[in-house]
């Protein structure tokens, strides 16, 4: 699995360092992203024994029980929270807060293709963040985690507007202080892709972001996808989103 954290980066020229921030913050930033490089080599992922192979631990991800009944209290304790990005196109999302939801650090998770705010990694990833003293919210994208009818549009690898606006309302309406972004497969090519449009004029909220798997190279992705190996995961996914055309089509 491949791993891509980048923290905000700073301006190292002489008009941003008058401006920008001390040398001391610069340095605990950078401090900060050497920590995490050292935290993934010092443990590496190891998987188990019965499921070393990549399609193996593909597969054995993709079935949903009994994984699904230990992370029941995300469903239960998950507050549902409606964000409007443009006139008429609303995200659904799946929050939950530390009782001091303003001091706390904030994780908000993008899922990856034809996945949803209810996929088995991102209930994980949530119930792992939230244990560590992070608030999370869980965001379906555009038409996915049964949203058709809340959204004329269809969505794609390049919305990160959705992601800057929901961003934008948390920090507003909550008062947050620290915001993450975490971002699988597509959801890690929006978090990235937000990341860079923002650059150096980041709000200073936003401390970090982090890529899982992101399908950078969208033409060698679907090349591969279309190998004889890979035939099962193309069909899934031909098949899901055939689905969502035939809902579309039957509410507009």
């Amino acid at each position: 699995m491949d791993v891509s954290v980048r923290e905000r980066g700073v301006k190292t020229t002489a008009a941003a360092t008058a401006g920008g921030p001390e040398p001391s913050v610069r340095a605990r930033r950078a401090h900060g992203l050497r920590d995490i490089a050292a935290h993934l080599e010092a443990k590496p992922f190891t998987p188990h024994p019965l499921w070393r192979g990549a399609h193996a631990q593909t597969l054995r991800a993709a079935v949903r029980w009994p994984r699904r009944l230990r992370m029941l209290r995300e469903y239960l304790d998950a507050e549902r929270r409606l964000f409007e990005v443009e006139p008429g196109v609303r995200l659904l999302a799946h929050c939950r807060w530390q009782k001091r939801r303003e001091d706390a650090p904030t994780l908000i998770l993008v899922h990856g293709l034809e996945g949803s705010a209810t996929a088995v990694y991102m209930l994980g990833t949530a119930r792992m963040a939230f244990r560590a003293g992070f608030n999370f919210v869980r965001l379906n994208v555009r038409n996915c985690g049964g949203t058709e009818h809340l959204t004329p549009t269809l969505y794609h690898s390049g919305m990160s507007g959705d992601l800057r606006r929901v961003v934008g309302e948390l920090v507003e309406s909550e008062g947050l202080k620290s915001v993450f972004l975490a971002g699988f497969s597509m959801g890690g090519n929006l978090v990235l892709k937000l990341a860079g449009e923002l650059g150096d004029d980041a709000p200073d909220v936003l401390r970090g972001v982090a890529a899982v798997s992101p399908s950078l190279d969208l033409a060698a992705c679907a090349d591969a996808i279309e190998r004889r190996e890979n035939r099962l995961y193309q069909w899934s996914f031909v098949r899901s989103l055939r689905r969502h055309v035939k809902r579309k089509n039957r509410l507009y």
